[in-house]
């Protein structure tokens, strides 16, 4: 309920898919208009990995949490920074760090590791998954490995030339 200040219900398209999104790990595909809720959807997706591994690690889940990353991929550089934004200030008070990682925002290896939540670009992520395994100063390599939910929004852009 903290990460949903101010929201006194879930929406219509947020209360269908709440069982999936937050009592379950299948996969989901949310296709709904802009404004719909869906990053409302994909923070009940966050909060199931959160609530999984806070089960089985109890208090110290913050440092287990960022061995089983969430990764948003965002299309543009521009949603990637809001949903950093909207994602710090309602997971913040659940110690849950939310980093960018995109062309212009880079990471160290220890700033990488500690994130709980990357979020990131397509060209981006296409780049930590090919240096998947890591190597001689390889800051990324592993990051991929540790991915435990991937959300990729506005999947139908990713088809798109730039």
């Amino acid at each position: 309920r903290r990460c949903f200040r101010g929201t006194q219900t879930l929406n219509r398209l947020q209360s269908a898919v709440y069982p999936c999104a937050f009592s379950s790990r299948k996969n989901m595909l949310v296709c709904a208009p802009t404004g719909a809720g869906k990053t409302n959807v994909a923070l009940l997706t966050v909060l199931e990995l959160v609530a999984r591994v806070r089960a089985s690690h109890g208090d110290d889940f913050l440092a287990q949490l960022a061995n089983h990353k969430a990764v948003y991929v965002a299309p543009l550089k521009a949603l990637a920074q809001e949903v950093v934004s909207k994602f710090s200030e309602r997971l913040g008070n659940l110690g849950i760090q939310v980093r960018e990682l995109t062309g212009d925002v880079q990471l160290t290896r220890r700033e990488a590791d500690a994130a709980h939540i990357l979020v990131v670009t397509p060209e981006k992520w296409d780049v930590v998954t090919r240096k998947q395994g890591g190597g001689s100063g390889d800051a990324m390599g592993s990051l991929a490995s540790r991915c435990r939910l991937l959300i990729v929004d506005e999947i139908h852009l990713l088809a798109e030339e730039r």
